[in-house]
């Protein structure tokens, strides 16, 4: 969709235009939209970042619409620009229509890789139970794929089924492409950089500007939309105040559904343990992963989740629901544990065993580091990408 916040997805584009050029390929990443400001700043300034056409840095209402339609509409009159290259990588739509339209017009192959099907014209349960008011460019977005479904539904076929090879986070999103486009994929998962993202060698209060994290805490990091589920940690928060004393922090851009998130910690009585940092500095959020407690990632249904993998990489316990693509991250038992979809109870039940058995967080700790480094480092990625479009 382009750099417009700060995502797993978004975070795998640029680690991997970053890392493939230090093997010595020569890369630049080209974008329908971008927000520089809203997406990984300290990352994106590393890579060579372009548009497809001129960026549109006037307020204009809609300006991440207006530029997605726009790429995609205009993607074969600037076909001119991609002459240079030998491989073009697409991550997800509109990317992969934008780069079977300039593939086709000069030769070329292209490769893509899916976070997840298009969830406009494949939307999960959490999708149409909460629509997309939380950005109205997907709101139009969204209607307007629905009036033309049909239409859509070809255009998104054919870009995908076109690639030479494609590429997903999860063998859950690689069940979905083979159900929906029925072609194989190549399980790439997003990896983490162990090198930044290590544990601590003793759990510390965080200082963030002026404010002080004071441990235990529990950190959960998502954006503030209905579909990432941050509702489920704050409902979970009056049970766990029952057995111990720990602080909920939440991160993430406020949004226009932050006020319902902080209403809810009000009538909920748990407002005094409840912690909204708002958007935090990579340098900030590697601390507070290193020294929480426990993580607790309570997205409903998603593809793959970076979000555990960082927790654990910087030795900290990691709770999940036992759905999608958090299921093959976690080791239940052993790096974390997978409550059951979606009980309030047993999330705050197996958080609160972590909380209050040092001995069982250290031994996860020390195991999820591990499992971290092992499986899930960005060389991996890499290697893996590497083998598929060479």
């Amino acid at each position: 969709m382009g750099f417009m916040y700060s995502g797993g997805g978004e975070r795998t584009a640029i680690y991997e235009c970053i890392l493939l050029k230090k093997r010595g390929h020569k890369v630049s990443c080209f974008a329908p939209a971008v927000r520089p400001d809203a997406c990984y700043p300290e990352l994106i300034e590393q890579i060579d970042l372009k548009g497809f056409i001129p960026r549109v840095r006037m307020k204009l209402p809609l300006r991440d619409f207006l530029s997605l339609a726009a790429s995609s509409i205009l993607a074969p009159l600037v076909s001119r620009k991609f002459m240079q290259f030998d491989v073009i990588l697409c991550h997800g739509q509109p990317a992969t229509w934008i780069g079977y339209q300039i593939a086709r017009r000069l030769g070329m192959t292209h490769f893509c890789y899916l976070h997840q099907p298009a969830r406009f014209l494949y939307p999960r349960q959490i999708d149409v139970q909460v629509g997309w008011k939380t950005k109205k460019d997907f709101a139009l977005l969204n209607d307007l794929v629905r009036l033309g479904r049909p239409l859509a539904t070809v255009f998104d076929h054919a870009s995908v089924v076109s690639a030479k090879s494609v590429l997903v986070n999860s063998e859950w999103i690689r069940s979905q492409v083979r159900r929906i486009y029925g072609i194989p994929a190549t399980v790439c998962p997003p990896g983490v950089d162990v090198e930044k993202f290590a544990p601590a060698e003793k759990k510390s209060d965080v200082m963030i500007g002026e404010l002080r994290i004071e441990t235990p805490f529990i950190l959960s990091t998502n954006r503030h939309y209905p579909q990432k589920g941050m509702e489920y940690a704050i409902e979970m928060m009056p049970t766990l105040l029952r057995e111990c004393d720990a602080r909920l922090v939440l991160t993430g851009d406020f949004t226009n559904h932050t006020p319902r998130l902080i209403q809810l910690a009000k009538d909920l009585r748990v407002s005094h343990r409840v912690i909204f940092t708002n958007r935090v500095s990579e340098e900030s959020l590697i601390e507070l992963y290193r020294n929480a407690s426990v993580y607790a990632y309570t997205s409903p249904c998603e593809d793959f989740g970076l979000g555990p993998v960082e927790a654990m990489a910087c030795g900290t316990p990691a709770v999940v629901w036992n759905y999608a693509g958090p299921t093959e991250t976690i080791l239940d038992g052993a790096t974390g544990y997978r409550a059951k979809p979606y009980q309030i109870d047993d999330l705050a039940e197996k958080v609160v065993h972590l909380l209050n058995d040092a001995n069982l967080n250290q031994r996860m700790a020390k195991n999820a580091v591990k499992h971290a480094r092992e499986k899930y480092s960005w060389n991996n990625h890499i290697d893996i990408l590497e083998s598929v479009i060479s």
